[in-house]
């Protein structure tokens, strides 16, 4: 793994110097790269969708963020961690009532778990380890873009 580094850390958690998208990509292994570059080329060909990075505190340290003007909170935010990248995905109640979850992958469902009532969070989390999550998740963010866009009017 190439080591994009500032004074010994990994750009990922030098959180005084704003990555890159190339310094945090090169933090990751190879595989866990061409997945980052798959969900953001997605997410950037999404109209008036915006990429910007941001400070999430030591869980998530620098992620990218994903930002429409149709919704106040982000898109997505995806987590380029070295040991694990993760797509992170607000998901209001009101969303969650529109999908079927039969047509979700398993992975997905699961996910979208954590952002059930019964859990204090309004955020699905999933580990973006392999081809068949990055694109179950691609579905479920043009779901939530389309939503959003029914409720802007």
């Amino acid at each position: 793994m190439a080591v994009a580094a500032t004074y010994g850390r990994l750009a990922w958690e030098a959180r005084f110097n704003e990555p890159t998208v190339g310094q945090l990509r090169a933090d990751l292994p190879a595989d866990a790269a061409k997945r980052m570059d798959k969900v953001r080329r997605y997410l950037l060909r999404m109209d008036g969708v915006v990429e910007q990075f941001c400070w999430y505190g030591e869980c998530w340290r620098w992620s990218i963020e994903y930002r429409t003007k149709l919704s106040a909170e982000p898109l997505a935010v995806l987590i380029p961690s070295p040991d694990d990248l993760r797509l992170a995905i607000p998901v209001a109640g009101e969303f969650l009532g529109t999908l079927t979850s039969s047509r979700l992958p398993r992975v997905v469902r699961e996910g979208l778990e954590m952002a059930r009532e019964h859990f204090d969070s309004r955020w699905g989390l999933w580990s973006l380890d392999s081809a068949v999550v990055s694109d179950g998740l691609i579905d479920l963010i043009e779901s939530k873009f389309r939503h959003l866009a029914k409720q802007a009017g």
